[in-house]
């Protein structure tokens, strides 16, 4: 296998590690200010149109982000890539238009049918332009994230959501707080952050054109159908991927006996949960475009194992420590009237867990480009999800959202796990899966019946220092003595 320099690896690793850590750290800091001036009804109403511009987006993108992951480096020619992200940017700007146009124009049925209330139509409109910008800055970070320049992508990650920060804690100072002035804020905040990422591929493709002598295609359609070709399939498997993953919300919109109070409540509760996505972002970011390069290599099977084990390890470690400090997160990040959020944040948790594993395990389908594979898995899960939540929500409400997210990402997992083996065999070891789920699990029960006291964080504080100590002596202490920690890192993460 080629060796590759495990310094710019690690660099690599860690701007994007910087990136991804400090823009999570936005969104959380987010909370205390939605918690502390929206009543758990509003802050529903909140989650769910947010859940809607995501589902939006998938049809906005038409696949091409997948397809462009795929496709961008299937010929080793700058004019060839240059075409690519310029027809890519050319469609999404014309079906945007289309797509916004329709939203505006249906914003009256979108709010009776997301929200529940008509008089919320006017934030449809403000919806229209956030998909717009925000479906071209996806497109432009998964083109840097591609061409592999994490720095880029590290500075330009954070600025949406610096500036939405930065506004809703001036609004909230001035006393100007309010569930329609969020939404004015998501606007200007997505055009700043559009301009900036529209300037920066700009910047690329004037990089690719010096390779020419003469000017590359702006358009090209042979090039495009290919990456329809590609893209459009994985439509119905990423939109089944998003049922499944906020359907629950919809449904206890409906079906729960508290409405969308319900909906506030687990909404915040699953968010929390979700800080283990951080992990899975990191290993998209950096590890996937890697994995896809070496893929033709007869040794890269050994790699893809070590990362699947890595994250079995590492992620099950920090779903655990999410779930042991539910309690005091909540305490930090919530109000006091949305503290039952802490009893759900174990779903979120292992839900992420699971997601992240099945992640890793579609490289087998990317290789291979068996995008068929990879929604057929998600649509069957999605389709549990929903059957689960209709007849669990109306009987136990939050917990039974919850626990048909765990059951549903669960299936897709195995389901994939399975079908990954037999197309190309890489012999994942599922033991080290199993023993985190346990543990989080175990955790799970522990901290809901004994460890919601808070004089228990103390213990749980202790518990943690000895268990580091415990791993630092074992397995590190003898290589930082030795100043060969770097070496004994890429020993173990060699790929």
């Amino acid at each position: 296998m080629k060796k590759y320099n495990m310094n710019g690896y690690i660099r690599k690793t860690v701007e994007y590690a910087a990136g991804n850590i400090f823009d999570k750290i936005l969104l959380l800091l987010l909370l205390p200010l939605f918690t502390r001036f929206m009543v758990p009804e509003e802050y529903a109403v909140y989650a769910n149109v947010t859940i809607f511009i995501s589902f939006l987006s998938l049809i906005y993108l038409l696949g091409l982000q997948q397809a462009l992951f795929s496709h961008f480096y299937q010929y080793d020619d700058k004019r060839y890539q240059f075409t690519v992200i310029s027809s890519i940017l050319i469609t999404i700007i014309i079906f945007g238009i289309l797509f916004s146009f329709l939203i505006y124009y249906f914003r009256r049925e979108l709010a009776q049918l997301i929200t529940r209330d008509i008089t919320n139509q006017d934030i449809f409109i403000y919806v229209s332009f956030i998909l717009f910008c925000d479906v071209l800055y996806a497109i432009v970070l998964r083109i840097i994230n591609t061409m592999e320049r994490s720095f880029n992508y590290a500075l330009l990650s954070v600025v949406r959501n610096l500036t939405l920060l930065i506004l809703i804690f001036i609004a909230s100072l001035a006393g100007k707080f309010s569930l329609k002035t969020v939404f004015i804020y998501m606007s200007v905040s997505s055009l700043l952050s559009v301009i900036i990422a529209l300037i920066n591929v700009l910047k690329i493709m004037a990089g690719l054109r010096q390779y020419s002598r003469s000017m590359p295609a702006l358009f090209s359609f042979p090039i495009m159908i290919d990456l329809l070709n590609f893209g459009l399939p994985m439509i119905p498997g990423t939109i089944a991927l998003l049922v499944l993953r906020v359907s629950d919300r919809y449904m206890l919109t409906y079906l729960s006996a508290n409405g969308l109070y319900d909906v506030g409540i687990y909404a915040i509760g699953y968010r929390i949960g979700m800080i283990l996505t951080f992990l899975n972002s990191i290993i998209s970011l950096v590890y996937f475009p890697y994995a896809m390069k070496i893929a033709k290599d007869p040794r890269s099977a050994s790699s893809y194992r070590r990362m699947f084990r890595a994250y079995a390890v590492w992620g099950g470690l920090v779903g655990f420590l999410v779930i042991l400090f539910a309690w005091e997160l909540s305490l930090l990040l919530l109000d006091t009237a949305y503290y039952e959020a802490v009893k759900i944040v174990v779903f979120g948790v292992i839900s992420s867990f699971l997601f992240g594993l099945f992640n890793i395990i579609n490289i087998s389908f990317y290789i291979r480009k068996k995008a068929g594979n990879i929604a057929l898995a998600v649509g069957l899960g999605a389709v549990i999800n929903i059957i689960l939540n209709f007849l669990l929500i109306p009987r136990i409400g939050i917990y039974g959202a919850g626990i048909a997210s765990v059951i549903s990402y669960l299936f897709i997992f195995l389901f994939n796990y399975n079908m990954a083996e037999n197309l190309y065999p890489l012999n994942f070891e599922l033991k080290p899966v199993f023993l985190a789920l346990s543990g989080m699990i175990l955790i799970s029960l522990v901290n809901f019946f004994f460890f919601i006291i808070p004089e228990f964080t103390i213990l749980k504080i202790a518990l943690l220092i000895a268990a580091a100590g415990y791993l630092y002596f074992k397995y590190l202490h003898k290589h930082v003595l030795n100043q060969d920690i770097s070496d004994y890192i890429a020993e173990k993460f060699r790929i």
